[in-house]
């Protein structure tokens, strides 16, 4: 597959923002995730407070390359001054995301090719009164929800619509090209930031190299975990309905949200507001 070009709004904002606020995202490897570890700096408990053992076992999973390669692990940094010695700075992991190149022959499992063509049919556009954003704004991200939504109606309706053979093309299609995002964590020290816009915007770019569609798990649901629902929410996730409500994915089907298109969502959203650091 060839490599698909930068999302331009992005690319035109996230570096500029990263270093006036003296940071960096860092695609890191299991030598230096390990090293990281031995400094401290990726401390379960400074990440996430009430199931720190999901970010434990992934980083285990990375070290140990359970997953042959297909999953990263990305790090954002910011330098500080160091307090034993002001002449010199310090760098600190402030957010941490894996992601994993979820391989087609999973997702076809994943999915349920019975009622492929029931998906998104009572699918809502959620968290439109994001107060943290104008009205522009927030009309843009809906706007980017809508298209993610429409391409899966889509990409679904073409596996109805078709013979046999002309079917078994569009699920290959469509299970061909996807990314799960495992754990997007802001350090609790630096939350109400928007740090996690950085950090997410980041992920999907380095995603978006070589996958074309995004789906992830929002723990606790969107209704009980309201923070990270709305931090997808702004860049397109779509939530998909159960199994037992009409949804094409089987078990684990619960609080399950989708990216569509990630190059068209990283392209469209309204990233020089996105960006700015609260």
């Amino acid at each position: 597959m060839d490599t698909p070009s930068p999302p331009q709004i992005l690319a035109k904002f996230l570096p500029a923002t990263l270093q006036s606020n003296g940071m960096r995202c860092r695609d890191e490897t299991p030598t230096s995730a390990q090293d990281l570890l031995a400094r401290g700096q990726l401390d379960a408990n400074d990440f996430i407070e009430v199931s720190p053992d999901i970010e434990n076992t992934l980083m285990e999973a990375f070290i140990e390359d359970d997953y042959d390669g297909r999953l990263h692990l990305m790090t954002l940094s910011m330098m500080r001054r160091d307090a034993d010695d002001d002449r010199h700075d310090t760098e600190e992991i402030i957010g941490v995301s894996f992601w994993r190149e979820v391989p087609a022959d999973e997702m076809g499992d994943w999915f349920d090719v019975e009622r492929i063509s029931k998906m998104i049919t009572k699918s809502t556009i959620e968290h439109e009164n994001d107060s943290d954003y104008s009205n522009d704004v927030k009309c843009r991200m809906k706007l980017v929800r809508s298209s993610s939504i429409k391409w899966i109606q889509n990409a679904l309706a073409s596996t109805s619509d078709q013979d046999k053979t002309d079917t078994k093309a569009s699920i290959d299609q469509l299970t061909h090209s996807w990314v799960k995002i495992e754990l997007i964590a802001i350090k609790q020290s630096y939350r109400a930031h928007h740090l996690g816009n950085i950090l997410l915007g980041c992920t999907l770019a380095k995603a978006h190299e070589h996958n074309e569609h995004a789906i992830l798990h929002v723990a606790g649901g969107g209704t009980q975990n309201m923070p990270a629902a709305k931090l997808y929410g702004r860049f397109g996730f779509v939530s998909v309905p159960r199994h037992d409500e009409g949804g094409p994915f089987a078990k684990p089907d619960k609080d399950l949200f989708v990216l569509g298109n990630i190059g068209k969502a990283l392209d469209d959203l309204p990233f020089e507001e996105m960006l700015q650091i609260k």
